[in-house]
């Protein structure tokens, strides 16, 4: 009661001189407003040191803003312009006025319906929630760069319990912020229930790819890292989301795709314990070559090689090899065959290979044919013989 005395007498002592106190409470509200902006922009920016590092912790990149400053800002101006209002109708004796202001804002707020909304509380669990968003993301890179490298756990487990981690997070910071703004979680459950129907039915590709997420996240049949072959995309896997993945190419493309297409189609990955790959190149000979020529160039071209395992470099892996395949329509068919340290140079010591062997064939004068086809004519309709054609160009007009 002393406090609220006190409290009291101060107010009306703000309103014995209300210019002078208007101008300073303005120019507070400016210079504070101003102060927030700059700190805003420099905060994106990362113009000093402690902001970078700031940054660094909250793992957004340095070209990136950080996206929940813009609503934390939007709240602090609803937040201090109301008290703004409050304290100049104070300030100009406006008593009744500015109490049921702070009441209809901070307190009682207005009714919409059968839904009673309090301003004050609505952004204050806005603000809220960022804050918590905000801390969680933070706590999500920490867990995810920081602590779990220093376990043992796979680096693919180690993207999943931090997804799975900042998923349950952010459901509790939405949760803790919905309550604190005052909202029944009952009748949002109830309305959320009567929704269910209509949005799985209007959304059911999302809740597919949704659902399948968390399949790949808790059944791992691909990790990050992996190089993976699904439809007619091939690549590194370089981030697994909830609703999509996303594949890095050869050509350094981002491919998003969809984590349904890993349940519903056929996925081919390379083995994940072990880095060596088979490389196979298919080469023509024409026919009348020297197939003993042709076996052994083949394989002085292998050998030649450094990223080709030769025969006893390494225990359980043998050396290259040349299989007759077939007897083509135009050429002999071969098939060079050997194995390679790292799968994601298979394509280009395959390359390679095709190089040396174009070099070597025409070193050895071993023809690659083209493809070619005789004709061979039976019979020609009576007209168009050359016998036919001279009788009829004898007759006269």
């Amino acid at each position: 009661m002393i406090e609220m005395t006190a409290y009291e007498q101060f107010m009306d002592s703000l309103a014995l001189a209300p210019v002078p106190w208007t101008l300073v409470l303005l120019g507070v509200s400016a210079a504070l407003v101003y102060g927030v902006h700059y700190l805003v922009r420099t905060l994106n920016a990362g113009r000093f040191a402690w902001e970078r590092r700031l940054r660094e912790r909250l793992g957004v990149a340095p070209d990136k803003a950080i996206g929940e400053l813009r609503w934390i800002l939007l709240s602090l101006h609803l937040l201090w312009w109301p008290l703004v209002a409050y304290l100049l109708l104070r300030i100009w004796g406006l008593h009744d006025e500015g109490r049921d202001f702070r009441v209809a804002v901070f307190s009682k707020g207005f009714t919409l319906g059968s839904y009673t909304i309090v301003p004050g509380k609505l952004l204050f669990g806005i603000l809220l929630f960022f804050a918590l968003f905000t801390f969680t993301r933070w706590l999500k890179r920490k867990i995810e760069y920081d602590w779990l490298p220093k376990t043992s756990i796979e680096p693919g487990t180690r993207v999943t319990v931090a997804t799975i981690f900042g998923y349950i997070t952010f459901v509790i910071a939405a949760l803790i912020g919905l309550s604190s703004a005052g909202i029944d979680l009952t009748k949002l459950a109830i309305v959320a229930g009567a929704l269910s129907v209509g949005i799985g039915f209007g959304l059911q590709n999302i809740v597919n790819n949704f659902v399948s997420g968390l399949i790949l996240l808790f059944e791992r049949p691909i990790r990050a890292g992996d190089y993976i072959f699904v439809g007619q995309t091939q690549g590194f896997v370089r981030r697994m989301q909830i609703r999509a993945t996303q594949i890095e190419t050869s050509d350094r493309e981002i491919v998003i795709v969809p984590n349904s297409e890993f349940l519903s189609t056929h996925l081919k990955r390379l083995n994940l314990r072990d880095r060596h790959a088979n490389v196979s190149v298919a080469i023509g000979a024409a026919y009348g070559s020297d197939t003993s020529l042709v076996r052994q160039t083949l394989l002085d071209v292998a050998n030649e090689h450094p990223q080709l395992i030769k025969a006893g470099q390494e225990r359980g892996v043998g050396g290259p090899s040349v299989v007759f395949v077939n007897f083509g329509p135009s050429s002999l068919d071969f098939e060079l065959r050997g194995q390679i340290a790292d799968s994601s140079k298979r394509g280009t010591v395959a390359s390679d290979l095709r190089f040396a062997i174009d070099a070597a064939f025409r070193k050895a004068g071993i023809e690659m044919p083209f493809p070619q086809q005789d004709v061979w004519v039976r019979s020609l309709p009576e007209a168009a013989t050359p016998s036919a054609a001279a009788a009829k160009g004898a007759q006269p007009d």
